[in-house]
């Protein structure tokens, strides 16, 4: 039974489906297991609980937005 596991940012209900239908179907040309046997968990993460060198994803954000480097 495989199980798939993905960590990101929030994402719209949408993307998650298309994600989950398409992991799904790679894996299942892969390794040729049946449909029902896949397991699709999507980790969503707030930008405040991401980080990336010494700030918040958050935090590099508000930067990019104000015109910083």
């Amino acid at each position: 039974m495989p199980v798939i596991r993905m960590s990101t940012t929030p994402i719209t209900r949408e993307q998650k489906r298309e994600l989950v239908r398409q992991m799904t179907e790679v894996t299942m040309e892969v390794l040729g297991t049946p449909e029902q046997s896949h397991i699709v968990i999507i980790d969503e993460l707030s930008p405040e609980a991401l980080g990336m060198g010494k700030l918040t994803v958050a935090d590099m954000i508000v930067h990019q937005q104000k015109g910083g480097k």
